[in-house]
């Protein structure tokens, strides 16, 4: 499988990220230091991208979806189904429940939080240091998601996060603000898909991300106001959207285009 990411930034260049500006597009860019990739052999075969996804406060895979005998878009768990469905040897996709746990181990007490998902995106680089990184976040996953993508961008070894795809993400009960104020430095570009629920993220304007107004109808996602994406108060149109069909085809869509460029 091709290769293209990039391998992580050398402890010594991460103050050069917070007072240089180049060093800010190179991260931005994905621009990281591959002279030692280029020397471990990385060869045709390994992967391009690792694709994260975290699931919902209650998307907790059920074992029949783990087992893989649930029936299509029948199940607890959108994104789990949805990462399942990515099937292409240069990907790799690895799903996680809001809490850091894994498919069916969401009451794991006490529950690793995202530092199970740092260390997998890291592990996965020390492996592939060419590979690059997408999340995609649902719910409090969304806001797992963006956790992650902070928690790398300060860490010793930060990394170039190709993109993030947030899902109706959702801070409440989370943290004091509705959501982030701003994306994390190392984030290249996001997409953000929202319905007008009030206890999720909504309207958005950041200039690395793209919003998706699924209760917009000049945008087709409501049919005849089915899922009621434009109510403040439709849990149900919350949930709908984890599982809607155009917009796992939307996702499936981008991730897959990041295989063909840098």
């Amino acid at each position: 499988m091709p290769h293209k990411s990039r391998r992580p930034f050398l402890k010594t260049w991460f103050p050069l990220l917070m007072v240089g500006t180049a060093t800010v597009g190179m991260l931005l860019n994905g621009v990281l230091d591959i002279d030692a990739a280029e020397k471990v052999g990385v060869n045709r075969v390994t992967p391009e991208l690792l694709v994260v996804f975290i699931g919902g406060m209650d998307s907790d895979p059920t074992p029949a979806e783990i087992a893989g005998t649930a029936r299509a878009n029948q199940g607890n768990s959108g994104m789990f189904q949805l990462c399942n469905q990515l099937d292409d040897e240069r990907l790799v996709c690895e799903y996680f429940n809001w809490n850091g746990t894994r498919a069916g181990k969401i009451q794991t007490s006490p529950p690793p939080m995202t530092a199970s998902i740092v260390d997998r995106i890291h592990e996965h680089i020390r492996q592939f240091p060419r590979s690059r990184i997408v999340l995609v976040g649902n719910s409090w996953g969304g806001h797992t998601a963006w956790q992650v993508a902070d928690e790398i961008a300060r860490s010793d070894h930060p990394l170039a996060i190709k993109q993030v795809i947030f899902l109706d993400a959702s801070s409440t009960g989370r943290a004091v603000d509705r959501h982030p104020k701003e994306l994390p430095i190392n984030i290249n570009n996001a997409l953000h898909y929202y319905t007008h629920n009030v206890f999720c993220w909504g309207q958005w304007s950041e200039n690395r991300l793209q919003a998706i107004d699924l209760g917009d109808p000049q945008l087709g996602y409501s049919k005849d106001g089915t899922p009621n994406y434009s109510s403040a108060f439709d849990f149900q149109a919350h949930v709908a959207a984890e599982w809607d069909p155009r917009i796992h085809t939307e996702i499936k869509t981008a991730v897959m285009r990041l295989l063909t460029t840098r």
